[in-house]
């Protein structure tokens, strides 16, 4: 029942009450409280108790009419606030600062914020907006690059890390602008856009940005320097150095050997081996051995086994022996076993 209608019922029943006693009783009667003298018709006094009693149920009513306006206009604004909520939560977007006041809304919240788009599924949406902001998440989720600088996302978003990521994959340029602002080169970010630097920059560009190689990073270089149909260039002292930085092990030094030979020069080639086998010691000998085979100076290699521990370098000794009594051999196979 509406307010008025209940204040326009309230006045015709104490109308009805008031009527229907002064019509068997219209004498008056008086009271004297608190020292105050009131005289009224009898019907006054009993449709009095009536009037203050519709006045406080109405007061009632309007107290908590208003206090229902004020939850309405709270509902709908976590309502609208609930709604770019869902448009920031979609797109992966902290939603944490956002202050509801209604309990339901703030459970909302956290809910969503723990939500996930699962790109393999086709959801429907009736809002617009928040069918748009899905179908760009699913598909950059899918792998695909996207325009989203007009959502404004944070820097560290999930998705604009992905996002930028797919665009690696088609525009392997844009690395030169992520690693602009790496700060944190063992990110993801950061290191798919070194990769991707890897296969299109030259090595002094590579050297620019500063990461430190792992053997990963030198393997990739190392198949550029060594294309013929690429210009990619690296001189001996980096490759040294690289070497040194990832900790390269026997067979990194081995595998280096064999493959570099078809780039340098015999001399260029020896002077590599015997200055690395001079620095490293037994980690860099089989290499440096590997190439003074290849180049057939078997008397450098029986002087170096001569001077040699006879537990030492057992595979090479073998060789040699095999070669001395007419057999021959695979190299790289024998070495690799």
């Amino acid at each position: 029942m509406g307010i008025k209608r209940y204040i326009l019922l309230s006045i015709v029943f104490i109308l009805v009450v008031g009527l229907y006693v002064y019509s068997f009783n219209g004498e008056s009667y008086h009271l004297e409280p608190l020292g105050m003298y009131f005289t009224f018709p009898v019907a006054i006094w009993v449709v009095l108790p009536l009037i203050m009693f519709a006045i406080a149920s109405v007061i009632h009513m309007q107290f908590y009419s208003f206090k229902n306006y004020l939850y309405q206009k709270r509902l709908k604004k976590d309502f609208d606030n609930f709604r770019e909520v869902a448009k920031q939560a979609i797109l992966g977007e902290s939603v944490d600062h956002v202050d509801f006041k209604t309990e339901d809304f703030k459970n909302g919240r956290e809910v969503l914020s723990m939500l996930k788009v699962d790109p393999t599924k086709d959801i429907v949406l009736k809002d617009p907006e928040l069918a748009q902001r899905y179908d760009i998440v699913k598909s950059i989720l899918q792998g695909n690059y996207e325009d989203i600088k007009k959502y404004r996302l944070s820097k560290d978003n999930p998705l604009v890390i992905q996002n930028s990521i797919n665009r690696l994959k088609i525009e392997p340029k844009y690395a030169y602008e992520v690693l602009k602002s790496c700060d944190d080169r063992s990110s993801e970010l950061c290191s798919k856009a070194y990769d991707a630097l890897l296969d299109i920059a030259s090595f002094n560009e590579i050297k620019r940005y500063n990461f430190t190689p792992d053997k990963r990073t030198f393997r990739r270089m190392m198949e550029r320097y060594l294309e013929p149909s690429d210009s990619f260039e690296m001189d001996i002292k980096s490759i040294e150095e690289m070497l040194e930085q990832f900790n390269a092990d026997k067979a990194d030094y081995l595998e280096l050997a064999r493959e570099i030979k078809v780039k340098l020069s015999p001399d260029a080639l020896i002077a590599l081996f015997e200055k690395l086998y001079n620095t490293k010691g037994a980690v860099a000998a089989d290499a440096y051995l590997y190439v003074l085979y290849d180049l057939q100076m078997i008397d450098k290699i029986r002087e170096i086994l001569d001077h040699a521990d006879k537990d030492e370098f057992v595979k090479f000794r073998t060789i040699l022996f095999l070669r001395d009594h007419g057999k021959s051999i695979d190299l790289d196979k024998f070495l690799r076993v």
